[in-house]
């Protein structure tokens, strides 16, 4: 457990960070310095780090996940050999609720001060390959090229008529187009994938799974940083909002369990189609999902379920080192 937090508030262009004090929660100036987004700035907060007095070793640094400017800075830091943290903002948000006012030194103190209050379950942020990075980010596009092209399928369905003949061929052209930017991206993952011999290894072990195809497995390298960040499929589960939470408080309250809306939405999503997937074509969830159904669960708690089992089974196949084996085609 660390003894020293930092607060950082990240800007694309400058960091208020301050030095938590729990002799002084206002945080004055010796606590507070305002630097830049970039190499200069982290060196500044490292020479200010030393003049402290801390060991850096001593010190954890915990920062909002605010997207590309946070994580800049966090590369620049972990070059340092500095611990972090990246903290989602609506934890801290969520923390420092009833409290008024706002402003990047506030948000720096309460950082904080939140980083004090949980340094007993904190641990340091480690950052994804930079290969997986740019997995990612392809995915992102690949994501953003298929709303489009959907749009431009939308417009084709919708304009028939002779008045609107140029909308209809200009949305077929820009279907074409975006067809082959998905097509161009998801060659890209590919190669990325098969250009490293670990990933490849995971892809293959993911892919053997039944229902478990490109998007979902490519989900599964990323949002696991290729399986290090989750040491269980429980956990995992969690992250991506399967786990069911009972909501009950004595005898007044009592809401059953419900799945947490505090989940990573991206891996679900695409985790649902393979789902539906599984229960058409693999015999054994297929009957797991009716028995659920018979059970009187709905669709929706049934088809959970089976998400379950699918990332159970993921988790085990990386666990075990070896394909996944259906062994209910061999039963007698």
């Amino acid at each position: 457990m660390k003894e020293f937090f930092i607060g950082i508030d990240v800007s694309k262009r400058t960091l208020d960070c301050v030095l938590y004090d729990s002799d002084n929660r206002k945080m004055g100036a010796q606590n507070h310095k305002k630097i830049t987004n970039n190499q200069d700035g982290c060196d500044m907060l490292m020479a200010w780090i030393k003049e402290q007095g801390i060991n850096k070793r001593k010190l954890l640094v915990c920062m909002e996940h605010t997207g590309e400017p946070s994580y800049y800075f966090a590369r620049l830091l972990e070059k340092r050999m500095q611990d972090f943290t990246l903290i989602p903002a609506m934890l801290i948000k969520s923390a420092f609720a009833g409290e008024r006012g706002k402003n990047d030194k506030v948000d720096a103190i309460r950082i904080a001060r939140y980083a004090h209050l949980h340094r007993e379950n904190l641990t340091p942020t480690h950052l994804k390959d930079d290969k997986i990075l740019r997995i990612k980010g392809l995915m992102n596009d690949r994501a953003m090229a298929i709303k489009c092209r959907t749009m431009y399928k939308n417009i084709m369905s919708e304009v028939r008529d002779v008045v609107s003949e140029f909308r209809h061929k200009n949305a077929e052209r820009n279907v074409a187009y975006f067809d082959k930017q998905v097509s161009e991206i998801e060659k890209e993952i590919k190669h990325l994938i098969h250009s490293n011999e670990e990933l490849e290894h995971t892809y293959r072990l993911v892919t053997s799974v039944t229902s478990i195809s490109f998007v979902n497995a490519i989900n599964f390298i990323i949002y696991t940083n290729n399986f290090t960040n989750f040491d269980d499929c429980r956990k995992y589960a969690a992250y991506v909002g399967v786990a069911p939470y009972e909501h009950m408080s004595g005898t007044s309250i009592n809401k059953g369990t419900h799945v947490s809306k505090m989940a990573n939405k991206i891996p679900k999503s695409d985790l649902s189609m393979a789902a539906k997937s599984a229960i058409q074509h693999d015999p054994d969830l297929k009957g797991y999902y009716q028995r659920k159904r018979a059970e009187g669960k709905s669709f929706g708690c049934a088809l959970n379920a089976v998400k379950f089992k699918l990332i159970s089974r993921v988790f085990a196949v990386i666990k075990r080192g070896t394909p996944y084996v259906n062994i209910m085609k061999y039963a007698s």
